[in-house]
């Protein structure tokens, strides 16, 4: 999903902070949306578009790590 009214912040760490924040808040709201999804991006750009930075996230279950198993 795309934000196209974005937010006006102080400058590139308050920028950087918020990005960080929101990736948590979505994975918070949706945990089962982010594992076994596609991988997914949040990008941060300036007022004109230009993309600032971008981060990825991937969540992949691994078959050697089963949820609830425990060692005998």
């Amino acid at each position: 999903m795309t934000d196209h009214e974005g937010m006006e912040l102080a400058g590139p760490i308050e920028a950087r902070r918020q990005a960080i924040q929101t990736c948590g808040q979505m994975m918070q709201e949706a945990p089962e949306d982010f594992w076994g999804s596609r991988p997914w991006n949040v990008s941060v750009t300036d007022s004109s578009g230009l993309i600032l930075w971008e981060i990825f996230m991937d969540g992949v279950s691994s078959s050697a790590s089963l949820i609830g198993d425990k060692p005998d």
